[in-house]
């Protein structure tokens, strides 16, 4: 029986629990107090995915005191590392956890972007503690590694470094840390999106999990540019594109430690939720321009921005070469073929939809030419001729309506 165990604050984390059975336990060696929660084979404790020690210590308490479900769902972060899991081993792993065996899940990020290892806090969080507590404790959401602010303030997280693996020897409560009341904000732009999508992974209900059926993140990416339309028709997504664009946006911490190794099998692994580490997913939603509960949401289309350009080439009825119409649209010709059977859109660069064409020959001097091809630059995509027909047509669609009356020629 264990004496004076302390009840979970609201969001502490089970480790800081321990430290603070510690603390009131009034033993000077943490070597004392593990011998009082395990008995003569030591647990490994302080993970930041739980263990059987859990199950171990809750069996000592009386009945009723706390429940084991409760302390793995609300204190430990079990619900954030298996929340991209199939249902079944969502299942499996908390029936294990529940009767005193381990989890089996051993791949997971324990690093911060900087590379370094320890415990983090928020200072506003501790002063506020000690105000309506008592005392301060170490909060699970920041244990996240990942996690750069504080969900609740909004201020950046402060690392006590420490070998995780340490700490299972010994019990550091974070009322033994020295605190200086110096609260730094954030510097990124993308820190409290990034921060709100690992505290939603973290807090939404157990069971809620990605739509198999379909990929949010996936077609956001394509909607932003980064599809890639293959000779068979079917759109996968750019991996150096997408690498090097996600290394641009969060820096060289992040970008290296999770995309420098970016590859078309792992994003199609991403996009089938085959992939299980909840990091790369946040990453990605924000990248993407995602909150977490629209990743996880319903189906949100896919507007892909190869078949706008495509369709506005299209609406403008001038006659283009393939190659020429293909570099316009920005993919190769085998693409646009690919494009075009994918929505059912018959090939208008052939023969201009059978029509034949003619050609008018204009007299230019340089300075002339030189006009032409400065406001094709701006307004025509660099194409001089082309840019030169539609401004003709349009120019005598416009004299056609307004001088003679007539319905102007849509080509």
């Amino acid at each position: 029986m264990l004496t004076y165990f302390p009840s979970p604050y609201p969001g502490e984390w089970w480790y800081s629990v321990l430290c603070r059975y510690h603390v009131r336990s009034g033993r000077q060696k943490a070597a004392t107090t593990l011998h009082e929660l395990y008995g003569e084979h030591p647990l490994t404790h302080g993970r930041l995915f739980p263990g059987g020690d859990c199950h171990v210590v809750i069996k000592q308490l009386p009945d009723g005191i706390l429940s084991l479900k409760a302390v793995l769902l609300e204190h430990t972060l079990m619900p954030y590392y298996l929340r991209f899991h199939s249902f079944e081993k969502k299942r499996s792993v908390f029936s294990n956890l529940l009767a005193g065996r381990s989890g089996g899940l051993t791949s997971i990020q324990i690093q911060t972007p900087e590379g370094k290892q320890g415990l983090k806090f928020c200072p506003i969080c501790y002063t506020k503690d000690v105000e309506t507590c008592g005392e301060s404790y170490w909060h699970r959401e920041h244990q996240i590694p990942l996690m750069p602010l504080c969900p609740k303030h909004g201020c950046r997280l402060r690392l006590v470094e420490i070998p995780l693996s340490r700490l299972s020897e010994v019990f550091l409560p974070l009322s033994s840390i020295d605190v200086v009341n110096e609260v730094n904000p954030a510097d990124k732009t993308w820190e409290p999106l990034l921060t709100a999508a690992l505290n939603s992974i973290l807090s939404f209900p157990f069971e809620t999990g990605p739509p198999l059926e379909y990929s949010n993140l996936e077609n956001a990416l394509l909607s932003a540019g980064f599809g890639i339309h293959a000779i068979r028709g079917c759109v996968s997504l750019d991996a150096e594109k997408l690498k090097e664009s996600c290394i641009n946006f969060y820096g060289k911490s992040i970008g290296e430690q999770y995309f420098a190794k970016l590859s078309p099998a792992i994003i199609y692994r991403v996009c089938r939720w085959k992939l299980t580490s909840p990091e790369r997913y946040a990453l990605l939603a924000i990248f993407a321009g995602l909150t977490v509960e629209e990743l996880l949401g319903v189906k949100i289309p896919a507007v892909d921005p190869l078949l706008q350009k495509l369709l506005e080439y299209k609406d403008k009825g001038l006659a283009y070469r393939k190659e020429e119409l293909a570099k316009l649209v920005g993919v190769s010709p085998h693409q646009l073929d690919s494009l075009a059977k994918k929505y059912n859109i018959a090939p208008f660069w052939k023969q201009c939809g059978g029509k034949r064409t003619e050609t008018i020959r204009i007299n230019l001097d340089a300075e002339e030419k030189q006009r032409i091809a400065k406001a094709a630059a701006i307004h025509g995509n660099g194409q001089a001729a082309v840019f030169a027909r539609e401004v003709l047509l349009r120019e005598v669609n416009r004299i056609l309506q307004n001088d003679m009356g007539g319905k102007p020629n849509e080509n």
